[in-house]
């Protein structure tokens, strides 16, 4: 499943079907309480079978299923490419033939439409059943109370899989409100035959970029955003992290405080403020430049070096079939003197209170975590999270010959990455509200293009995104 960090356009695919005939098939005796009917303390909004607050009723089919006849499932997602939708659709198909059920499935743009979408089910009483996100997404959710404890199905999938890195969950009270899905592996992207050195330091990073400036064979040596785009908001936070820096940390009484502007964490700002300066002279156009750009950049020969959240850089020339595709690296973003902390997001998949939470429960158990789903989309370009898939899964096997043990053993590592809601711990409920003024993008771009002092950047999106969080708090 290729993962998407951004859509720059809204798009919006519906598909619905309902299966009515009977089927056959092998037994799952007892499945509509194999993970437990806890679907939140709402009203519920589903037609047929199900009761008011989520839970089945406990009927099965023949076939040993349970019986969903007349109830929908609503999965809404910002991930709509191709891939994706023909693995949830295989899954979906095979759910509505034994259960009954229909399924929606509706592909969004990413960022507020997305969120405005959920908040319009929401209040329209049909919330949706699934909702694959980000973890820092997902915290945002839980503040507002919305979302319907997922814990039975995580203590299911964990027995089974094994236990994920602790930032993988979204945990309250001793309740978890999502199960955790795979992690998007946030790297550097590089053509070996264009520079002989490997930037794997910020040293080394300048070398190489020096030194792939000289070929003939790209126009620019690498495309490093400064606009403020969600995208480039990313690759921010990836050199920030990398240099041990933060956004937001907890006091002495465990309140959330921004942090940019404080003592060395400053100083960690400053520091990757002069290094991405260094990097410039280097960079092709970049003050309005999304993802697509970075996408494109190898395969179009603009640049030898690029950053993503995701393999389309490589993927993007090995389906153009370009010749140099199998010199093309994965590395993680370092730090200054060498591979540092990861920023990463991991995606998780949520249910809210009022929806169908058991049937939801049903198709993530049988379907979606189980080996004939999860290995096809991991495979693509997301990293595993759970210790039995890392073991099980053949990279090796599954991916293109260019692929190198190095570009795999980069792309694993991420699976250690801190998303933004766990740089405080417990998780920061008002991630959104610092992350949504784009604090480190937009020191870049005063940097850039303004030639502002870093310092003065620094203090300047730390006032912005204070003045957020202290809204976001209230009175």
């Amino acid at each position: 499943m290729a993962s998407n960090e951004c859509r720059d356009s809204d798009r919006t695919a519906t598909r619905r079907r309902t299966v009515l005939k009977a089927v056959g098939g092998s037994a799952v005796a007892g499945l509509a309480g194999c993970v437990g009917g806890g679907g939140g303390d709402g009203s519920g909004s589903g037609s047929g079978s199900g009761s008011g607050d989520g839970t089945t009723t406990g009927t099965v089919n023949e076939n040993g299923w349970p019986d969903y006849s007349g109830r929908e499932m609503r999965v809404v997602t910002d991930e709509c490419s191709d891939v994706f939708k023909r693995v949830w659709e295989d899954a979906f198909a095979e759910f509505e033939n034994k259960t009954g059920a229909s399924v929606t499935l509706e592909c969004g743009a990413e960022g507020q439409s997305i969120q405005e979408r959920i908040i319009q089910l929401i209040q329209s009483g049909n919330p949706p059943e699934l909702f694959p996100t980000s973890v820092t997404q997902s915290t945002q959710l839980q503040n507002q109370g919305t979302l319907a404890p997922m814990t039975d199905l995580v203590e299911t999938v964990t027995d089974r899989l094994g236990m994920p890195h602790e930032r993988s969950f979204l945990e309250r009270d001793g309740e978890h409100y999502t199960i955790p899905f795979f992690a998007i592996p946030y790297l550097q992207w590089y053509r070996e035959d264009i520079a002989e050195s490997k930037p794997d330091s910020w040293e080394n990073m300048v070398g190489w970029m020096e030194e792939a400036s000289g070929s003939d064979e790209v126009t620019d040596a690498t495309l490093l955003p400064w606009s403020t785009h969600y995208c480039s908001e990313l690759v921010a936070q990836c050199f920030l992290r990398s240099n041990g820096a933060n956004m937001a940390t907890r006091n002495d009484d465990g309140e959330v405080v921004v942090s940019i502007d404080q003592g060395e964490n400053r100083e960690r700002w400053i520091e990757m403020l002069e290094f991405r300066k260094q990097l410039q002279p280097y960079t092709g156009p970049g003050s309005d430049i999304g993802c697509e750009e970075r996408i494109n950049a190898l395969h179009t020969e603009s640049s030898a070096h690029t950053t993503y959240g995701g393999a389309r850089p490589k993927i993007q020339s090995i389906e153009r079939e370009r010749d140099f595709h199998e010199h093309i690296r994965a590395a993680p973003i370092p730090g200054p003197d060498g591979p540092g902390k990861f920023f990463g997001v991991i995606k998780s998949i949520c249910s809210f209170q009022g929806s169908n939470t058991d049937m939801a429960k049903t198709f993530l158990d049988q379907f979606i975590f189980q080996p004939e789903y999860y290995e096809r989309y991991i495979n693509i370009q997301n990293a595993p999270l759970y210790p039995k898939q890392k073991e099980e899964i053949d990279m090796r096997e599954k991916l293109p010959d260019s692929y190198t043990d190095a570009d795999i053993e980069a792309w694993k590592s991420v699976t250690d990455a801190i998303p933004p809601a766990h740089e405080t711990s417990p998780p920061n409920p008002y991630v959104d509200s610092i992350f949504t003024t784009r604090p480190g993008s937009t020191a870049i771009s005063l940097v850039i293009s303004e030639d502002m002092d870093p310092g003065k950047a620094v203090d300047q999106v730390a006032a912005k995104a204070r003045e957020s969080l202290n809204q976001a708090k209230g009175p």
